[in-house]
Protein backbone atom coordinates (compact mmCIF):
# COMPACT_ATOMS: atom_id res chain seq x y z
CA UNK A 1 0.00 0.00 0.00
CA UNK A 2 1.33 3.63 -0.44
CA UNK A 3 1.57 6.04 0.94
CA UNK A 4 0.53 8.59 -1.89
CA UNK A 5 -3.14 9.63 -1.64
CA UNK A 6 -5.48 11.09 -4.88
CA UNK A 7 -4.92 14.97 -4.42
CA UNK A 8 -8.49 15.13 -6.47
CA UNK A 9 -10.17 14.25 -2.95
CA UNK A 10 -8.97 17.30 -1.31
CA UNK A 11 -9.54 19.33 -4.74
CA UNK A 12 -12.31 22.10 -4.34
CA UNK A 13 -13.14 21.76 -7.94
CA UNK A 14 -12.78 17.54 -8.59
CA UNK A 15 -16.18 16.29 -9.16
CA UNK A 16 -17.04 13.03 -10.08
CA UNK A 17 -18.92 11.74 -13.58
CA UNK A 18 -22.63 12.79 -12.21
CA UNK A 19 -21.10 16.01 -11.15
CA UNK A 20 -21.06 16.07 -7.66
CA UNK A 21 -17.60 17.06 -5.98
CA UNK A 22 -15.66 15.11 -3.81
CA UNK A 23 -15.54 17.83 -1.51
CA UNK A 24 -18.47 17.34 0.88
CA UNK A 25 -17.80 20.82 2.38
CA UNK A 26 -19.04 21.21 -1.28
CA UNK A 27 -21.76 19.53 -1.25
CA UNK A 28 -24.54 21.72 -0.30
CA UNK A 29 -28.68 21.50 -0.80
CA UNK A 30 -29.60 24.29 -3.48
CA UNK A 31 -32.65 24.99 -0.82
CA UNK A 32 -32.55 24.97 2.63
CA UNK A 33 -36.41 24.87 3.26
CA UNK A 34 -37.89 21.99 4.57
CA UNK A 35 -41.12 20.83 3.22
CA UNK A 36 -43.82 21.41 5.37
CA UNK A 37 -46.61 18.77 5.96
CA UNK A 38 -49.09 21.39 5.90
CA UNK A 39 -47.84 22.56 2.41
CA UNK A 40 -50.22 20.64 -0.36
CA UNK A 41 -53.16 20.66 -2.22
CA UNK A 42 -54.99 17.60 -3.55
CA UNK A 43 -57.62 17.93 -6.80
CA UNK A 44 -59.44 15.13 -8.38
CA UNK A 45 -61.58 16.65 -11.05
CA UNK A 46 -64.37 13.48 -10.96
CA UNK A 47 -64.91 14.33 -6.60
CA UNK A 48 -64.49 18.32 -6.59
CA UNK A 49 -66.77 18.31 -3.49
CA UNK A 50 -63.94 16.29 -1.67
CA UNK A 51 -60.91 18.75 -3.25
CA UNK A 52 -62.24 21.73 -1.31
CA UNK A 53 -62.80 19.54 2.03
CA UNK A 54 -59.69 17.82 2.11
CA UNK A 55 -57.57 17.66 5.34
CA UNK A 56 -54.96 15.37 4.33
CA UNK A 57 -53.82 12.76 2.09
CA UNK A 58 -50.37 10.52 2.06
CA UNK A 59 -47.96 10.13 -0.30
CA UNK A 60 -47.87 6.86 -0.88
CA UNK A 61 -45.37 3.95 0.18
CA UNK A 62 -43.29 2.50 -3.03
CA UNK A 63 -41.46 -0.85 -2.95
CA UNK A 64 -39.67 -2.94 -4.37
CA UNK A 65 -39.08 -6.88 -3.97
CA UNK A 66 -35.89 -8.68 -3.57
CA UNK A 67 -34.75 -12.01 -4.63
CA UNK A 68 -32.53 -13.99 -1.98
CA UNK A 69 -30.06 -16.12 -3.39
CA UNK A 70 -28.14 -18.45 -1.51
CA UNK A 71 -24.46 -18.74 -1.51
CA UNK A 72 -22.38 -21.22 0.22
CA UNK A 73 -22.01 -19.09 2.84
CA UNK A 74 -23.91 -15.35 2.88
CA UNK A 75 -26.99 -14.90 1.11
CA UNK A 76 -27.08 -12.51 -1.40
CA UNK A 77 -29.54 -10.04 -1.86
CA UNK A 78 -30.76 -8.62 -5.41
CA UNK A 79 -34.13 -6.23 -6.85
CA UNK A 80 -36.67 -8.17 -7.62
CA UNK A 81 -39.23 -7.59 -11.04
CA UNK A 82 -41.99 -6.55 -8.80
CA UNK A 83 -43.29 -2.81 -7.46
CA UNK A 84 -45.69 -2.71 -4.81
CA UNK A 85 -47.61 0.58 -4.86
CA UNK A 86 -49.46 1.54 -1.42
CA UNK A 87 -52.97 3.05 -1.58
CA UNK A 88 -53.78 6.56 -1.85
CA UNK A 89 -55.40 7.43 1.41
CA UNK A 90 -57.68 11.27 1.58
CA UNK A 91 -58.97 12.38 4.65
CA UNK A 92 -62.00 15.18 4.39
CA UNK A 93 -64.24 17.19 6.74
CA UNK A 94 -68.00 16.28 5.45
CA UNK A 95 -70.33 19.13 4.56
CA UNK A 96 -73.93 19.42 5.75
CA UNK A 97 -74.86 18.75 2.65
CA UNK A 98 -72.92 15.14 2.64
CA UNK A 99 -72.22 16.26 -1.12
CA UNK A 100 -68.22 15.52 -0.89
CA UNK A 101 -69.49 11.61 0.83
CA UNK A 102 -71.87 11.34 -1.84
CA UNK A 103 -69.39 11.88 -4.70
CA UNK A 104 -67.31 8.87 -3.43
CA UNK A 105 -70.65 7.19 -2.71
CA UNK A 106 -72.02 7.76 -6.32
CA UNK A 107 -68.90 6.74 -7.73
CA UNK A 108 -68.61 3.30 -5.66
CA UNK A 109 -72.05 2.53 -7.10
CA UNK A 110 -71.19 3.46 -10.58
CA UNK A 111 -67.89 0.56 -10.68
CA UNK A 112 -69.94 -2.17 -8.80
CA UNK A 113 -73.73 -3.25 -8.75
CA UNK A 114 -75.47 -2.55 -5.48
CA UNK A 115 -78.75 -3.80 -6.50
CA UNK A 116 -78.92 -4.66 -10.02
CA UNK A 117 -76.19 -4.28 -13.34
CA UNK A 118 -78.42 -0.80 -14.42
CA UNK A 119 -76.34 1.42 -12.49
CA UNK A 120 -72.82 0.13 -13.90
CA UNK A 121 -71.47 2.79 -16.24
CA UNK A 122 -71.71 1.25 -19.51
CA UNK A 123 -67.79 2.60 -19.72
CA UNK A 124 -65.34 1.45 -18.27
CA UNK A 125 -62.92 4.27 -18.80
CA UNK A 126 -65.45 6.31 -16.74
CA UNK A 127 -64.40 4.13 -13.25
CA UNK A 128 -61.15 6.12 -13.49
CA UNK A 129 -60.01 9.74 -12.76
CA UNK A 130 -56.76 11.49 -12.35
CA UNK A 131 -55.71 12.75 -8.83
CA UNK A 132 -52.89 15.32 -8.21
CA UNK A 133 -51.61 16.16 -5.12
CA UNK A 134 -49.93 20.05 -5.55
CA UNK A 135 -46.72 20.68 -2.99
CA UNK A 136 -46.17 23.70 -2.21
CA UNK A 137 -42.76 25.43 -1.52
CA UNK A 138 -42.48 27.80 1.69
CA UNK A 139 -43.62 30.94 -0.32
CA UNK A 140 -46.88 28.86 -1.36
CA UNK A 141 -46.47 28.35 -4.62
CA UNK A 142 -46.42 25.17 -6.88
CA UNK A 143 -43.04 23.48 -7.13
CA UNK A 144 -43.75 19.95 -7.57
CA UNK A 145 -46.79 17.81 -8.16
CA UNK A 146 -47.81 13.87 -7.82
CA UNK A 147 -50.04 12.84 -10.46
CA UNK A 148 -52.24 9.32 -9.93
CA UNK A 149 -53.28 7.69 -13.42
CA UNK A 150 -56.50 5.53 -13.49
CA UNK A 151 -57.26 6.27 -10.14
CA UNK A 152 -60.36 4.67 -8.24
CA UNK A 153 -62.48 4.65 -4.66
CA UNK A 154 -62.01 1.05 -2.77
CA UNK A 155 -62.97 1.93 0.43
CA UNK A 156 -65.36 5.00 2.10
CA UNK A 157 -65.40 5.71 5.94
CA UNK A 158 -68.40 5.83 7.66
CA UNK A 159 -68.90 8.08 10.42
CA UNK A 160 -70.86 8.03 13.65
CA UNK A 161 -73.00 10.31 15.17
CA UNK A 162 -73.34 11.20 18.59
CA UNK A 163 -75.94 13.17 20.62
CA UNK A 164 -74.11 12.54 24.38
CA UNK A 165 -71.00 15.00 23.16
CA UNK A 166 -70.16 18.06 24.85
CA UNK A 167 -68.86 19.62 21.75
CA UNK A 168 -70.08 19.57 18.63
CA UNK A 169 -66.94 18.51 16.31
CA UNK A 170 -66.85 18.19 12.39
CA UNK A 171 -67.63 14.76 10.91
CA UNK A 172 -64.31 13.53 9.34
CA UNK A 173 -63.73 10.24 6.96
CA UNK A 174 -61.35 9.17 4.73
CA UNK A 175 -61.37 7.64 1.09
CA UNK A 176 -58.81 5.13 0.09
CA UNK A 177 -58.27 4.93 -4.13
CA UNK A 178 -56.13 2.60 -5.47
CA UNK A 179 -54.38 3.60 -8.81
CA UNK A 180 -51.90 2.17 -11.91
CA UNK A 181 -49.19 4.23 -11.32
CA UNK A 182 -48.07 7.72 -10.28
CA UNK A 183 -45.45 10.31 -11.51
CA UNK A 184 -43.53 13.25 -9.71
CA UNK A 185 -43.65 16.25 -12.15
CA UNK A 186 -41.67 19.59 -11.43
CA UNK A 187 -44.08 22.57 -11.92
CA UNK A 188 -42.44 25.49 -13.74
Amino acid sequence: MSDEYDSSLVNAAAVNEEGISYNVLRRQPETVNAFQNTNFKFTLTRIPNVTFWCSSVNIPQISIGEVTVQTGMLPHHVPGSSIQLDPLRVNFAVDEEFANWNEIYRWMRSIVPFEDFTEILSNENNYYSEGTIHCLNSAKNPNKRFVFKKLFPVSLDGFDLNVALNEPEPVTVSATFTYESFEIENVT
